[in-house]
């Protein structure tokens, strides 16, 4: 033992040659250990296995550094078929003392053969997929397994118990006895084993325990088959307890026994025996297809899990291909609008830009993209302007609101210098259409977008508009705002009131544009193609004001 102060070995002294510390608890610890190491020796001298493995870990508990202890473990583990427990205390154990080590030795006697271990490791993969069988409740497919773990590893006491107890579910006693004595020839004192064979006791009213039993039975076997001995005088008397007269008929009779005594035992083992046998063949074919069966399922499980892969895959080559066709598709759409535009073809050029997908374009693509539509936007606006005030001209209020709206639609941003003016003129067109709704909401969009001139169209807001007004208007009203219609006899000039004052404060004026006079200018309306909205003036179709 070493000082647990400073490393130092311990002598026979209570203090430490080294640091001079009172050790006499820790020898005292060790000295625990090392009687719980000889209880378990003597234990495992007695094939009580069991003992040995619990005196053995408390005696770690004292020591973990008693490497004698742990080799002894390790063995105890290894006899009981806990190959893994047992390799690592001896890891541990050759690690805590390098030399002069027993665990070395058997490290290298394990590992030395590889075929062992194999046959160790199957043994292990095994066992557990016999537990995994028995929770998912496929019992015979745990007895086929276990039946293997058992012939590989004869000392598994753990797969031994487990096929046991699988057997006594199954009402094969027998079987499961034969095992358990096996497993207690191994570890005589396992407390699971011996509960086991107790419970088979109990359930089939047969002892199992042959040794004192069985001598006695012979004995009295003995006593009941020998002669009757006694001496009389010097002699020895010899005479048979029974003595019978065999006769013919007595001899019959002993022969008709023996032929029903021979058809019993025949019907009552030969029959059962070959029943059994058939009975196990039909188990063993009904297990054996419910294997197939299981592969096969795995198999198709497999092959299933692939196709859907593959599947997978397909779709998404397939979307790669699509993307990638769209982009194609994106890009000669481009180069078909930039030839448009290049040619002077705007209204196809727009067109074609509007099919294509914005997102598919990048680089200098995408920069010819955004200065294509910067530009044709600009000629449309321009186009769609001019036809919209043209009609207006024409008095062809339904085109001009066509156009203009078009044109309202290129300009979303409301860049264009003639914005005010395309909105404007689309809310008179409406207007003049008697399409008072749509005239507000031209209005409403005006002064949200331009309110230092919300006062030009406020006096005309209907209030029939998504957004109501402020100000409504009737056709034929000429008390508070001028007239805006082409289809009334009369008209009052623009902003006119009561008083001759239009909206500016000005004096009002006839329509040649006469100031102060103060009453309204009667005119031919079949003759009016164009009324100006900024001061009412009424134009025929070559221009010309009409008077």
């Amino acid at each position: 033992m070493r000082c647990i102060y400073c490393n130092t070995p311990l002598t026979g002294m209570i203090y430490c040659p080294g640091c001079g510390a009172d050790v006499s608890l820790e020898k005292r610890i060790g000295r625990i250990s090392n009687l719980l190491y000889n209880r378990a020796l003597e234990k495992a001298s007695i094939r009580d296995l069991s003992g040995a493995i619990s005196c053995l870990k408390q005696s770690l508990k004292f020591n973990k550094e008693n490497t004698d202890a742990r080799n002894l473990l390790g063995l105890c583990y290894y006899e009981t078929g806990e190959v893994v427990s047992a390799l690592c205390e001896w890891v541990i154990s050759k690690n805590l003392k390098e030399e002069d080590n027993l665990a070395e030795h058997f490290l290298d006697c394990l590992q030395g053969d590889r075929n062992q271990l194999d046959v160790i490791n199957q043994s292990i993969r095994k066992y557990n997929q016999s537990v995994e069988y028995c929770n998912q409740n496929h019992e015979d497919m745990a007895v086929m397994q276990l039946k293997k773990v058992v012939a590989q590893n004869p000392k598994f006491v753990r797969a031994q118990q487990l096929l046991a107890l699988l057997y006594m579910k199954r009402q094969e006693y027998e079987k499961a006895r034969r095992l358990l004595r096996k497993s207690a020839a191994i570890d005589n004192t396992n407390t699971t084993t011996l509960r086991y064979l107790s419970e088979i006791e109990e359930i089939t009213g047969k002892s199992y325990a042959f040794g004192s039993r069985r001598r006695k039975s012979e004995d009295s076997q003995e006593e009941s088959g020998s002669t009757l001995r006694y001496i009389s005088g010097n002699e020895m008397i010899i005479q048979p307890t029974t003595f019978r007269d065999s006769s013919t008929i007595a001899t019959f009779i002993n022969i008709g026994l023996g032929i029903l005594l021979g058809g019993a035992l025949i019907w009552f083992l030969a029959v059962p025996a070959s029943r059994q046998t058939i009975q196990e063949n039909a188990n063993r074919q009904v297990t054996d297809a419910n294997l197939k069966l299981a592969s096969g399922t795995a198999q198709l499980q497999d092959l299933q899990d692939e196709i859907s892969s593959y599947e997978r895959q397909i779709q998404a080559a397939n979307q790669e291909r699509d993307d990638a066709l769209g982009k194609v598709k994106s890009y000669d759409e481009l180069l078909t609008a930039a030839g448009q535009y290049v040619s002077g073809d705007q209204v196809n050029a727009v067109e074609a830009l509007g099919s294509i997908r914005e997102e598919d374009l990048e680089g200098s693509a995408k920069t010819l993209y955004d200065n294509m539509k910067g530009g044709v936007s600009d000629v449309l606006f321009n186009q769609y302007y001019t036809a919209g005030t043209t009609a207006y001209a024409g008095r062809d209020y339904r085109t001009a609101a066509e156009q203009l709206t078009l044109a309202a639609e290129t300009d979303e941003n409301g860049s264009q210098a003639n914005y005010f003016n395309a909105l404007y003129y689309l809310g008179f067109a409406y207007y003049n259409l008697k399409e008072y709704a749509q005239a507000d909401e031209v209005f409403n969009t005006i002064m949200e977008k331009f309110p230092s001139r919300a006062y030009e169209v406020q006096p005309y807001i209907t209030g029939q508009g998504n957004a109501g007004g402020t100000a409504g208007v009737s056709s034929g009203s000429g008390s508070s705002q001028g007239e805006a219609s082409m289809n009334q006899d009369s008209i009052t000039v623009y902003g006119q009131d009561s008083n001759n004052q239009d909206s500016y404060g000005q004096s009002s004026y006839d329509s040649y544009g006469n100031y102060g006079t103060g009453s309204a200018y009667t005119y031919d309306p079949s003759q009016v193609a164009w009324t100006d909205p900024y001061t009412g003036l009424h134009y025929d179709a070559y221009g010309n004001l009409l008077g």
